[in-house]
């Protein structure tokens, strides 16, 4: 049986991730192309049966929740939960600056987020906010869920995910692992079986429009 869908979106477009500045956790703000790509993926969910959404708490990820939640049917039903454990890895010194200035630092940036403690919180907010709440205590299944957060985040959150064995995946399913802008990962909880990855990056929604192909916050120390 059923037990959940999990919609697990990318933010839509920035100023930053058009010019490849490094965000981590600055608080930047949707540009015009950016609420134009949340705007299409209105129609992707206008039929999905939504019931709960969760957004990181910083303004592109919540206001890309809010445009598609904006006119949904659910709309009155749904909280829009803003969780700060959806946030992006926090990049330290490095926030603000050219993606080619990483390549410039040597050594650990002590002023950054630890690898072990950006993938802690992910799981940890997998653990408490999907799978206890889900396929622990299921409830009125099938439960259709939102989640807008970050590329890196979303990137790390799914490959550890599949290489632990806690959500499957068909060998050779994920062939490139950048999260595009407004790309929809979805994962299926079903009762008695582990979660399983139905698709990663999606973007075949926004066919007209020209995504940014580089992610600047997306480090290889965070396991990519």
């Amino acid at each position: 049986m059923l037990i959940a869908r999990i919609y697990i979106l990318r933010h839509g477009e920035t100023d930053e991730n058009r010019a490849h500045i490094i965000q981590g956790q600055r608080d930047t703000l949707l540009n015009a192309a950016g609420k134009r790509q949340a705007a299409m993926a209105i129609d992707v969910f206008r039929d999905v049966n939504l019931d709960f959404a969760f957004a990181s708490d910083l303004r592109r990820a919540t206001e890309t929740a809010e445009i598609i939640l904006k006119d949904h049917p659910n709309r009155d039903k749904i909280t829009l939960i803003q969780e700060k454990r959806l946030r992006e890895r926090c990049l330290g010194k490095l926030e603000g600056k050219h993606l080619s200035e990483r390549h410039q630092q040597t050594g650990v940036d002590e002023t950054a987020e630890s690898v072990a403690s950006f993938l802690d919180r992910a799981l940890s907010w997998w653990d408490t906010e999907i799978i206890a709440k889900f396929a622990v205590t299921p409830g009125n299944a099938p439960h259709e869920v939102l989640v807008v957060s970050h590329g890196g985040f979303i990137s790390s959150l799914v490959k550890n995910l599949i290489s632990s064995g806690r959500v499957l995946a068909e060998p050779e399913q994920v062939a490139n692992w950048t999260c595009l802008n407004l790309s929809i990962t979805t994962i299926v909880v079903q009762e008695g079986s582990k979660p399983t990855l139905a698709s990663y990056s999606d973007t075949s929604h926004l066919k007209t429009e020209e995504l940014v192909q580089y992610n600047a916050d997306v480090l290889k120390a965070a396991g990519l």
